[in-house]
């Protein structure tokens, strides 16, 4: 390949990941703000526990799987957690939740 090109497909990759990685951020405060609307102080707390620890769980019992295995394996958690708590939630917040505990888990482990 052509040097002039390759070396300008690097800078635009080292210029768009701070951009991806804001991106990120942004949705998972949105995400955040989202349920923190439709649940009171206390499902909320509740929910970001389940969606953490579900999150941590997957991550150790299928570290071979994939990211949809995964997902879907934390919502089916966090959704038997939820209930059995008394907390009722659509599949979009349950998604919602994990996907701001996986961010928040990738922040905390500098991923």
């Amino acid at each position: 390949m052509n040097p002039i090109i390759n070396d300008l497909l690097n800078a635009l990759i080292v210029g768009l990941v701070p951009v991806a990685i804001g991106a990120l951020g942004y949705l998972a405060r949105a995400v955040i703000g989202y349920l923190r609307a439709r649940l009171n102080a206390e499902q909320f707390a509740m929910l970001e526990a389940l969606a953490r620890t579900a999150v941590r769980s997957v991550e150790q019992t299928l570290k071979s799987e994939e990211g949809e295995a995964k997902r879907i394996a934390a919502m089916a958690l966090v959704r038997s957690e939820a209930l059995k708590r008394g907390i009722k939630l659509d599949e979009a917040a349950i998604g919602a939740a994990v996907e701001a505990a996986v961010y928040q888990e990738r922040v905390r482990l500098g991923a």
